[in-house]
């Protein structure tokens, strides 16, 4: 008899052995290889699947929210008063994007156009309305006066102001959302005499995106507007990994215009480089150590986010990963990015002539000189802030991030926070600048971001998070069961040890 409880008890023991160790064998083994499998082959590109078609025409539509700076005291302003604003907005569009005439390559990418189209949401809006009116800094005429000036023409163009602008009475422009946005601002270079000619002539030759000029010799008014050249159009042929070869490449972007780089930083670095994805895919098997990558075109750079934290989004949990400082920080500051210093912009610097921190200047990417920041001069120095009064920096609201679903590389929700502006000082030839302190005066701000809705949501969680949640709970009652098992041997052993051997 004793022999048979000695048996029942290594029987017992042997059971918790092996449901223990099939528990971790799934657990760590088979269930991370087979959800990992299963994962790399659902998330990769391949035409006719369901994630192509994501990929393909976005199954939601980005909220593009933007951002006004009403300018509160043009006239004092005017007269060397500094700049108070009031942040109006937001005004809110449906972008939508499209990628068309896809081509499939041999080395495992796709080369596309992208198509963005902005729809105005009025019940996001509310209250606010496209038709509202508001006082901005005047970019077509600071822009123009600044690029005459470093052309050594401000004095010429200074001639012709009233004649392009309609008489303006100070540097700033009443309009409404839509015009400026949209449907444009006129500058008149129709019907002028030589001298409009010749600057208009220098103005089509050098016009930027925002600027739509009539064909060379039709006569008619040059318009400006925000985002009329993004709206309905493409920004460039793009060619990215699909994953095939190597899923920790999905979504990179390895040329945009047919080429590796950009054109618009120095050569002497890193700064021309264009790598990461268009943020709306990224790689799946995220982790806290992963670096988010982001090529924007509209800013002609890449964007490095940083792991933040863990989060939650509608019961499924996510890592946060966000921009820091770092991205805009002067180059004396921070030796990376020296190369995005090119000393074209004039306006408040640093003794080596860049920018200070947590500004970069655009004109070579946009041909116009606009100067980046964050919303509200979050992480500017200090001298940017100074110079305007209303601005109110705030993380929470003015910070770029995203949130991803670690196993998949799914955008649960993020948000791209940037704002552009100008400065305003004295420039020579043009009067209406004489008087002008100097700021760097903001002019609006966007947010472009994505929430995942309910139906994506729910279609993330039965296809991922519940499966894992099953497979967790077999692992977990395979452990637990092989600990039961082992308790009741160890009991069973302890009991008949001690019983009298004439019981037996």
């Amino acid at each position: 008899m004793p022999n048979t409880h000695v048996l029942i008890a290594i029987t017992c023991m042997i059971s918790c052995i092996i449901a223990c160790s099939s528990g971790l064998y799934l657990g760590h083994l088979l269930f991370p290889r087979l959800i990992s499998k299963t994962i790399n082959s659902t998330m990769k590109l391949v035409n006719g699947t369901e994630a192509y078609e994501r990929w393909e025409t976005l199954p939601i539509p980005l909220q593009f929210k933007v951002y006004f700076f009403n300018v509160s005291n043009p006239d004092e302003v005017q007269n060397g008063a500094k700049p108070i604003v009031k942040e109006v907005g937001p005004y809110v569009y449906d972008e939508y994007r499209h990628k068309y005439d896809i081509t499939e390559d041999e080395d495992g990418t796709y080369s596309y156009n992208q198509t963005q189209l902005f729809s105005f949401n009025e019940n996001a809006s509310k209250p606010n309305k496209e038709d509202d009116n508001i006082i901005v800094a005047h970019l077509p005429l600071m822009a123009i006066s600044l690029i005459a000036e470093k052309r050594l023409m401000s004095e010429l163009l200074g001639t012709v102001v009233p004649h392009l602008f309609d008489n303006p009475k100070n540097v700033f422009l009443t309009t409404t959302v839509k015009k400026f946005l949209f449907d444009g601002v006129n500058i008149n270079c129709s019907n002028g005499g030589g001298t409009v000619r010749l600057i208009c002539n220098q103005i089509r030759r050098n016009a930027p995106a925002q600027l739509k000029v009539p064909d060379k010799g039709v006569d008619g008014p040059f318009v400006f507007s925000l985002l009329s050249y993004k709206n309905n159009t493409h920004d460039g042929r793009y060619k990215v990994s699909s994953g095939v070869k190597d899923i920790s490449t999905l979504g990179e972007i390895y040329a945009w215009k047919n080429s590796s780089t950009v054109d618009a930083w120095k050569p002497n670095g890193t700064c021309n480089n264009i790598y990461g994805t268009d943020t709306t895919i990224f790689p799946p098997h995220r982790t806290q150590l992963s670096r988010v990558n982001v090529f924007q075109s509209d800013i002609c750079r890449t964007v490095n986010l940083h792991y933040n934290d863990e989060t939650e989004y509608k019961n499924i949990k996510g890592l946060r990963f966000v921009v820091e400082k770092d991205m805009l920080m002067s180059g004396a500051n921070y030796s990376a990015n020296k190369c995005y210093c090119l000393k074209e912009t004039k306006g408040i610097n640093g003794e080596d002539g860049c920018l200070l921190d947590g500004a970069l200047e655009l004109y070579r990417c946009q041909n116009v000189p606009l100067v980046l920041t964050f919303p509200h001069f979050y992480l500017a120095h200090e001298k940017y802030r100074e110079s305007v009064e209303g601005l109110n920096p705030d993380k929470s609201k003015h910070e770029i991030f995203v949130e991803l679903e670690p196993k998949s590389g799914t955008v649960l929700r993020g948000s791209k926070r940037v704002q552009f502006n100008i400065f305003y000082r004295p420039i020579h030839g043009i009067n209406l600048t004489n008087k002008l302190a100097h700021s760097l005066m903001p002019v609006f701000w966007i947010d472009e971001g994505v929430e995942l809705d309910d139906p994506n949501i729910n279609l993330l969680y039965d296809s991922l998070v519940y499966p894992m949640k099953i497979l967790d709970g077999v692992y977990w009652t395979l452990i637990g069961l092989g600990l039961a098992i082992g308790l009741i041997s160890m009991v069973w052993c302890m009991l008949f040890a001690h019983k009298p051997k004439h019981l037996f």
